[in-house]
């Protein structure tokens, strides 16, 4: 396989780093572009690999080295696949213990102070994940049904390489939705605790509120105040507030308990 025997517009589809998932029909080959998530620096990147199908020869495009790898047979094809998709897998599985671990902390009530910014980046990840195993589960059906009469071997287990690959999109869509309702139940949690809080000042202003009237009151720089000419106006006063406070959570007690 060479440059020459490729289409100028395909030439620029194989480098392209981000090309998505596509199956092409040429007079002198089959062009299968594979986009498939891969892990790097703990992030998804996906990433375009290019292969080539001619009379029944096999090649697989290395962008690094600009050469065509010859994989041999279609045997060496489904060998090069299956280990990209087993990555997948492996990718998927190790997000499905992360999120059941975080999972069983939220409802042991040990829920991570950076919940939010996790969420966010597992979710950016398994919606790359998930629309990238979309297109390569739609593509890989296209690549069987060509060569279902052709070749009795690649349907048999390119069939169970596409099984894989519906599985490593059905979890991911299931992670989805795993995170969708942790979310949910981040955001329930939440608003609970403000409610509380929000509860417990209200009770805090209904006790203090009479009390504040009464000091107010008393702190007035005015003539003819009560408990001013007598002795113990200041023991009156505390008595006062002592009585306004015992009958002000009295009336809060009552109300919440009806």
């Amino acid at each position: 396989m060479n440059y020459k025997q490729i289409n100028n517009f395909h030439l620029i589809d194989i480098e392209n780093e981000v090309h998505p998932s596509v199956f092409f029909k040429d007079e002198n080959y089959d062009l299968f572009i594979f986009r498939i998530p891969q892990l790097k620096d703990n992030r998804v990147i996906p990433i375009s690999k290019a292969f080539f199908i001619t009379n029944k020869s096999y090649f697989y495009f290395d962008k690094k080295s600009k050469k065509f790898i010859d994989l041999e047979s279609v045997d060496g094809f489904y060998k090069y696949l299956n280990n990209d998709i087993d990555s997948i897998l492996k990718i998927i599985n190790g997000y499905i213990e992360e999120i059941e671990l975080i999972e069983d902390n939220f409802y042991e009530n040990k829920i991570d102070k950076n919940f939010n910014k996790k969420w966010f980046t597992y979710k950016n990840d398994f919606i790359k994940i998930n629309r990238v195993l979309f297109k390569c589960v739609e593509v890989m059906s296209t690549l069987i049904r060509h060569y279902r009469k052709d070749d009795d071997y690649l349907e048999k287990n390119f069939e169970d390489m596409q099984e894989h690959l519906q599985r490593a999109h059905r979890n991911s869509g299931m992670l989805l939705e795993k995170l969708d309702a942790l979310h949910n139940s981040y955001i329930v949690e939440n608003n609970e605790q403000m409610n509380r809080t929000v509860y417990i000042l209200t009770l805090l202003s209904g006790i203090f509120l009479p009390l504040n009237l009464i000091v107010g009151f008393f702190g007035m720089n005015t003539t003819s105040l009560p408990f001013t000419q007598g002795e113990g106006g200041t023991f009156l006063v505390i008595n006062t507030l002592f009585i306004s406070a015992i009958v002000s959570t009295l009336l809060v007690y009552f109300i919440k308990k009806r």
